[in-house]
């Protein structure tokens, strides 16, 4: 080396200060492009363990034990010797591997069984508690030539597990060679990690000064860095890859620029009937039906996607046995990092059950739309048949009314009056029957026509329309009380005008209907009316103490009260409504109040009574 290093035309020789020694136990890999720089490391390892009385067990390929062998008698040891105490013993690698492997894998049981079985005769050899142990295996360079890159990771995790129950320092070997290819990077990076240290070829270790090497160390960190993040991303697209392949339940392709499939996922497959073999390739326009491939639908979806970075879309497309299918479509322009056009990332996904939802769900909106307009001009039929009826039923009161008192009551009246005629003629004899007849009928006759004025002012008063409700109310509740025997009161706002007849006669039915079921249902010795004007509206009250309604019939009679069992009660609610008012009922087991509320519009001026 020092003849070398006086003459500055030869390169001096390599310096094997970097390689591993065999009293520090770890697990160092080598790297090596030459094999002789490989046994130069590897003598320099076996040779000073051997040379201080210590073991030495090495797996190696026949080819390097017998280099191994060389060089070490070369230096001057006796292996020979060695082998005969025990101190250093080798195994052929190659025959070796096939003894603890199982259907392409490595035994765990096995391999601990010969390698550990090695290491302890080795160490009971040597006979020493502090004595050391240098092991080189190349089983793990031999797996990664045949492709295994996975069983290779194992057996290296293998011997670190032995490390635990032997002592032992461990050097492993792999040609630089062995990772030329792009797709070795994982699991070189993996190997490195299942070691203690990573001991470069002999391209670092022969470099003159510790300036190129601390350069050489930078780049290395550099491409170690870049090998990792090409890593990173190749397990990224990997696994993007996978996800997509995955995926059934959409249909995800990739077109060129010009729209021509270049690849195609298990979704798409599923969807669009098309195997992978007989579609890349095709212009993906073969899913349009014919009237959009005219209408070039396909090509402006690719200029719109490419202009705005994205395109979406609803519409009929073909399968490959030309039925048709309701799609929603993405289309996403792909570019690179300089924004140039790589192509496009289609996904489609089947909605027709969706479309036909939709389609069944607005059909179904319209019919009932339609079913609720013919409800609407139904009810309103009813309410004008409802109308027609309250007000036929007004006008037959009036007409039967106005026929009692007109004709039933002159004839009533001129009855009584033939009767106190007969009364004269009869003459004053107390004893005499017929003149006792003659009265009783007469008090008769005058009875019959209080009945019939009576009941024809209760079809329809004619005060009603001559002074108006507040003046008709007390004058009912004079006949109500004395018909009933019900104490009745009555308050009237001050100042409150005269109503339209409608409004007029439709509150007087409220108060007649009202104080009917007081009479007939309540129970109570009183009621009480008030007439009076609030917030636009005249609102009619009626309250009584008795017992109230009970809360199934309100509830059965419904808010608006159409459902109302009693024809009573519709009638007042009908009449209100008829008139943009409002009826309200509120009962408890203390009394009910009947509120009757109309709009004050079309009021008409105070007739003198």
């Amino acid at each position: 080396m020092a003849s070398s290093m006086s003459n500055p035309g030869v390169p001096p020789m390599p310096s094997f200060s970097y390689a591993p020694r065999h009293d520090h136990e770890g697990h160092v890999v080598q790297l090596y492009t030459d094999d002789g720089f490989l046994i130069d490391v590897l003598s320099r390892f076996v040779g000073e363990a051997l040379a201080v009385g210590d073991a030495a067990v090495v797996i190696a390929t026949e080819s390097h034990q017998r280099a191994l062998e060389k060089r070490l008698s070369a230096r001057g040891l006796d292996t020979v010797t060695a082998q005969r105490q025990g101190r250093y013993s080798t195994l052929d690698a190659a025959q070796t591997l096939p003894r603890f492997m199982e259907n392409g894998t490595v035994d765990e049981a096995r391999f601990k069984t010969i390698v550990g079985g090695l290491l302890t005769q080795a160490r009971n050899a040597v006979d020493g508690k502090h004595c050391r142990i240098a092991a080189f295996g190349e089983l793990v360079a031999l797996l990664w030539a045949e492709g295994k890159p996975q069983e290779a990771i194992r057996l290296e995790r293998l011997w670190n597990d032995l490390a635990k129950t032997h002592s032992f320092s461990l050097l492993c070997a792999y040609p630089v060679s062995g990772f030329s290819e792009g797709g070795q990077i994982e699991p070189f990076l993996k190997i490195c990690e299942e070691h203690s240290g990573v001991v470069p070829s002999e391209d670092y270790v022969g470099l003159r000064g510790e300036e190129e090497r601390l350069r050489s160390i930078a780049q290395l960190q550099q491409k170690t860095r870049a090998l990792e993040k090409e890593l990173a991303l190749r397990q990224s697209e990997e696994r993007f890859r996978l996800l997509v392949e995955a995926v059934q339940d959409y249909a995800i392709f990739m077109l060129n620029p010009e729209g021509i499939i270049t690849s195609w996922n298990i979704g798409a497959e599923r969807l669009k009937g098309y195997k992978t073999a007989e579609i890349l390739g095709k212009h993906f326009s073969c899913f349009y039906p014919e009237e959009d491939v005219r209408n070039g639908k396909p090509q402006w979806e690719l200029v719109i996607a490419a202009k705005e970075s994205r395109f979406e879309d609803e519409g009929w497309r073909l399968r490959k046995d030309g039925s048709r299918f309701w799609a929603n479509v993405i289309i996403t322009a792909v570019r690179n990092v300089q924004g140039e056009l790589l192509g496009f990332a289609k996904v489609t996904r089947d909605f027709t059950e969706r479309m036909q939802a939709h389609r069944a769900l607005d059909k179904e909106v319209a019919e009932r739309r339609i079913a609720q307009q013919q409800l609407a001009e139904s009810e309103r039929s009813l309410r004008e048949l409802s109308l027609h009826l309250l007000r036929t039923q007004d006008e037959e009161r009036r007409r039967i009314g106005r026929e009692l008192h007109d004709s039933l009551g002159q004839y009533l009246a001129v009855l009584k009056m033939k009767l106190h005629s007969l009364e004269l003629v009869c003459g004053e004899e107390p004893g005499n029957p017929a003149v006792r007849e003659v009265a009783e009928c007469i008090m008769l006759t005058d009875n019959s026509i209080k009945e019939v004025r009576t009941v024809s002012y209760l079809l329809y008063p004619p005060m009603l329309d001559e002074i108006g409700l507040k003046s008709a109310i007390p004058w009912y509740l004079d006949g109500f009380s004395e018909r009933s025997g019900i104490k009745t009161t009555f308050e009237v706002q001050s100042g409150l005008g005269r109503l339209s007849r409608d409004a007029e006669l439709a509150l007087f039915r409220v108060l007649q209907e009202s104080l009917t079921n007081v009479h007939r249902h309540s129970g109570s010795s009183t009621a009480g009316v008030q007439l009076l004007a609030k917030d636009g509206r005249c609102v009619l009250v009626i309250e009584d103490t008795g017992k109230g309604i009970s809360s199934e019939y309100l509830e059965q009679a419904g808010k608006n009260w159409i459902a109302a069992p009693g024809v009573g009660l519709r009638g007042m609610n009908e009449r209100m409504r008829q008139l943009g008012g409002e009826l309200e009922i509120v009962s408890s087991q203390g009394g009910t109040t009947v509120r009757a509320m109309i709009p004050m519009g079309g009021l008409r001026s105070e007739l003198p009574v």
